[in-house]
């Protein structure tokens, strides 16, 4: 793990912001930002950050520790949280649609009225909190995370849209 201060973060977060707005609009940003690249949170210690609506659309958090992290209303759209530990974070309200959760340790965290749209959730370890997330349309679940989908109230709408892989 790698110890990311409160400093570090927040550049990380500003820099990323510009290539998001780079990829966005196709322009080159000014020749000082001309090396951009998205936030690379590899390996990152997050623990207990508050990260509350912040912009990490496409970001890499793979093996990220985030115990206890708020990502309440954040943008998280296909960004990579594979290996990640999220015990206890907070993603109410969160858009993680087509992200990479897989394997990912999701044990008590709050997930009400998260996206979860098209997210790769294979080997990921979770509980009833599934039943709170917003939307799992054309999510891919583990034969083991069955027992906890079919108690979501619209199951009955989304079975055929979820696809369930062997780990």
């Amino acid at each position: 793990m790698r110890a990311i201060t409160q400093e570090e973060l927040s550049q990380i977060l500003a820099d990323h912001a510009l290539w998001l707005d780079d990829q966005r609009t196709g322009e080159r940003a000014q020749l000082e930002y001309s090396n951009l690249h998205r936030a690379n949170l590899h390996l990152a210690n997050l623990h207990r950050a508050n990260l509350h609506h912040a912009a990490l659309h496409r970001a890499e958090l793979t093996d990220a520790n985030l115990t206890g992290v708020d990502l309440s209303y954040s943008n998280l759209v296909d960004t990579n949280l594979a290996d990640a530990n999220l015990t206890d974070a907070n993603l109410s309200g969160a858009n993680l649609s087509y992200s990479n959760l897989v394997d990912t340790n999701l044990i008590g965290v709050n997930l009400a009225g998260a996206n979860l749209t098209g997210v790769h959730l294979a080997g990921a370890k979770f509980g009833l909190n599934i039943i709170d997330a917003a939307s799992i349309y054309h999510a891919t679940f583990s034969k083991d995370a069955l027992i906890w989908l079919i108690l979501r109230d619209d199951w009955a709408k989304v079975k055929d849209t979820v696809k369930i892989v062997d780990n």
